[in-house]
């Protein structure tokens, strides 16, 4: 797609993102309704928008793009994590307490919120084959995730995640692109308009969630520009570096960039509450990836125009 397409869909984002601030700021959200609107999205808006996506006829070219989607993903979060502990360890690090949240936050991108709406605007099967990204990245999350925060692994958290209703309606989805069953019209049609929340609600979530940083004080934080320009900008780089020399087709391609690029992903946050950590860091840092990614994301991709 046109690179000006995308850069106005990253406007359009980020306009939907400074509402949400600005909602929150003057309190018409509070923590209240913003934890009510994120259940909304993540248990209904969300999985409506990926079963709809899955309500197209079947070919087997998109059936073998989704099975390459599920390798390279799975082979994207593998060099993720060897490149985060081979930057961020105690031989890099003076304080021994940032290792867990940089290892973490330079690997896990908010590829559902952010990613989802950007892969929507690219074609009708964005959303398809970005199930899979998100469904991958959710295990990897509760998985190694949680291990580098814990240092164990929670078999209920792991259980929970399987049994998300994203995770559950990607297979039933693949289940009815595979057998070519197909909803009755006025299902299909209620999943569209329910899906369509997605882009304004999660980016209004994302942006009210923001109002917890201080945004003077997240430009002059050391650490989190090195794990911004990590996160978006070298990974991501090294992403593109690799599924060009593969051959990966243009489409699936900037797919996978576009997810893979995506700012800090706002489990880091939540994990370190979960764990009793400090989350000044993770807040920082989700905030100054998540403006700069307005930015990085078009940079990389006009290298992938040039490239491609």
């Amino acid at each position: 797609m046109p690179i000006s397409v995308m850069i106005n869909q990253i406007l359009v984002l980020f306009i939907l993102m400074a509402l949400g601030y600005g909602l929150a700021k003057y309190k018409v959200i509070d923590a209240h309704l913003s934890h009510k609107l994120t259940w909304l999205l993540c248990y209904v808006v969300m999985p409506c928008l990926i079963l709809k996506a899955f309500q197209i006829p079947f070919s087997t070219e998109m059936l073998h793009n989704f099975g390459v989607m599920s390798v390279v993903t799975i082979a994207i979060h593998v060099v993720y994590i060897v490149l985060s502990k081979l930057l961020f360890n105690k031989h890099t690090l003076k304080d021994e307490s940032l290792i867990a949240p940089m290892q973490f936050t330079s690997v896990y991108s908010n590829c559902g919120f952010m990613g989802i709406p950007l892969v929507a605007a690219i074609n009708h099967s964005g959303v398809f084959y970005g199930s899979v990204y998100i469904a991958i990245n959710g295990l990897f999350v509760w998985t190694h995730g949680l291990l580098t925060y814990t240092g164990k692994i929670d078999r209920k958290a792991l259980l929970k995640v399987l049994l998300n209703p994203n995770t559950i309606v990607a297979v039933i989805g693949i289940i009815f692109f595979i057998g070519s069953v197909k909803l009755p019209v006025p299902i299909v049609s209620a999943l569209g308009y329910i899906g369509s929340m997605n882009t304004a609600l999660s980016m209004i979530v994302v942006g009210a969630a923001m109002t917890q940083v201080d945004l003077k004080k997240i430009f002059v934080n050391g650490m989190a520009w090195v794990i911004t320009l990590v996160r978006n900008l070298l990974f991501p780089s090294i992403v593109l570096i690799g599924l060009t020399m593969a051959g990966i087709n243009s489409q699936l391609l900037v797919i996978l960039l576009v997810l893979s690029a995506c700012p800090v992903a706002g489990m880091a946050v939540i994990f370190a509450q979960l764990t009793g950590r400090n989350t000044v860091f993770p807040c920082i840092s989700l905030a100054l990836s998540t403006i700069m990614s307005m930015v990085s994301i078009p940079v990389l991709l006009a290298l992938a125009a040039m490239i491609n």
